[in-house]
């Protein structure tokens, strides 16, 4: 077909374009109309309803019995503001030595191992050293010098007694007779022939003496006799007198000498007693310095013991091996108690106020391991000035050997004063979109999230200034799985 008049060909294509956008418009007004009423018959949401349906969460008895649930009570508790520092745990410096040698020599004999618990006391290795050796001859020396002083001054001194008490019995002119029988056993030295020969002269010039005068008295003999035995007399008795206070001061002078090599001797041997406990490492009330000395053999060994109970921590030696002196042999430690040690800056110098005794919070780095108290053994007195810090040292109990040298904690310093606010465990507190929360037992397996606002955390409790009131229940283990039952829920509506 052809069109030879275009001008009724475009009447009809405006014609039939105005009838096709006249029918869109009824058909697309009658569809609205059929939307708003479909609107307008859905019931409305509530959203009060829809909040307090993910606020809640219901869980079947498995669940629960699977999921370990404990509940803790809000309650007052005192708590302080802490600031967590770094620190490492240390030897305690007090029960921790490197074993070492004052002498040059050779191990003869090893007895410990690396890790091996030893006794207070317990011989750790022996060292064959010469120079021990010779200490140890000349302790034997001054002890026999010793011995020979003591026996001396012993001698001296009973000789002083014996001659004092001969004096007495000479003035009381007791019988030669009963002299001699009285003192056959006292120590007299040199001094009893003496006294006793002039003794016994003076007792025969008096019997002379009294003869003389009766004779004179009778006209048998001149008092010219008289007087001579007389004159006789008083000269013996007067070397008696002499001889007894010579014969004393001798014996005072060899007894103070005597008593003084006694004192040098002893001096002596306090010294090289004390040079053989030196080469040995002994304290005086320790291993005896000639403890191995009892044969030429073992002079010159020397034991090393342990000076009190732990655990060889390094060695650093072997059988047969040449030891110098100073140089370490071994490492031991009780590590039943450990140092935690920290610096404190600026900011934590309140902790300064901290006395020996008192408790601090050790929180160890490894997954499991729970915080422990340490206490406060010393805060340092001055100020380092590379890093401005101040050391503060506790001590830690690791009676169950958990805690290693060398091991990082944090420690947790008290900077300021105790007070006492609403507390429930830090395990309990959740967040979510950095909205802290907890849940809370409503009924039978169901638990509501509530919303709080928490304070201060510290010692595993966490306060709670707003949200929560004294006697409310809150779970305290299982939280997190509640919480992710929670956002489940959600993700599912």
């Amino acid at each position: 077909m052809s069109f030879k008049q275009p001008g009724i060909f475009a009447c009809g294509v405006i014609v039939a374009g105005v009838g096709w956008y006249v029918w869109t418009l009824q058909h697309s007004g009658s569809t609205t109309k059929i939307a708003d009423e479909a609107v307008k018959s859905a019931p409305e949401s509530d959203p009060a309803a829809a909040t307090e349906e993910q606020r809640l969460v219901q869980l079947t008895p498995e669940k629960v019995a699977a999921a370990g649930f404990s509940v803790a009570t809000a309650s007052a508790q005192p708590l302080r503001h802490e600031h967590l520092v770094p620190g490492r745990i240390q030897y305690d410096d007090r029960r921790h030595v490197v074993v070492r040698s004052a002498t040059p020599g050779i191990v003869v004999r090893l007895l410990v191992r690396p890790g091996q618990q030893v006794q207070s006391g317990e011989v750790l290795l022996e060292i064959n050293s010469s120079v021990v050796g010779d200490a140890r001859a000349d302790v034997l020396q001054r002890t026999s010098e010793l011995k020979v002083a003591e026996a001396s001054t012993k001698w001296a001194r009973e000789t002083c007694e014996g001659l004092a008490a001969l004096s007495q019995s000479i003035r009381e002119r007791a019988s030669i007779d009963v002299i001699r029988q009285q003192f056959r056993s006292v120590v007299l030295g040199k001094s009893r022939e003496v006294l006793l020969s002039t003794y016994s002269e003076l007792l025969l010039a008096e019997v002379q003496l009294r003869t003389a005068e009766e004779n004179a008295k009778a006209g048998v003999v001149p008092g010219r006799i008289v007087i001579e035995k007389r004159q006789a007399c008083d000269q013996l008795e007067e070397t008696l007198a002499s001889q007894m206070e010579e014969r004393a001061f001798e014996a005072r002078q060899l007894q103070l000498q005597t008593e003084s090599r006694q004192q040098d001797a002893e001096r002596r041997l306090r010294i090289a007693t004390q040079h053989v406990r030196t080469l040995l490492g002994t304290a005086d009330n320790q291993t005896p310095a000639n403890e191995n000395a009892d044969s030429d053999s073992t002079l010159s060994i020397i034991q090393l013991r342990a000076p009190f109970a732990g655990t060889v921590e390094a060695l650093n030696i072997s059988n047969a091996e040449r030891v110098e002196p100073g140089a370490p042999i071994l490492t031991l430690a009780d590590t039943s108690t450990l140092w935690v040690a920290a610096d404190l800056r600026q900011r934590e110098w309140r902790a300064l106020q901290l006395q020996p005794g008192d408790k601090v919070r050790v929180i160890p780095s490894v997954e499991g391991m729970e915080p422990r108290e340490a206490v406060l053994h010393f805060t340092g007195r001055e100020v380092d000035p590379t890093t401005n810090a101040v050391p503060l040292v506790s001590v830690i109990d690791n009676s169950d050997g958990r805690l290693r040298p060398g091991m990082f904690v944090r420690v947790a310093i008290p900077v300021a004063e105790s007070r006492t606010t609403l507390a429930v465990p830090e395990s309990s507190l959740m967040e979510h979109d950095r909205r802290p929360f907890v849940f809370v037992p409503k009924g039978a397996d169901s638990y509501e999230r509530v919303d709080v606002q928490p304070g201060l955390r510290t010692d595993g409790l966490v306060e709670i200034v707003q949200g929560l009131r004294e006697g409310d229940r809150v779970v305290a283990e299982g939280a997190f799985f509640l919480k992710s039952e929670l956002l489940l829920q959600g993700e599912t509506e």
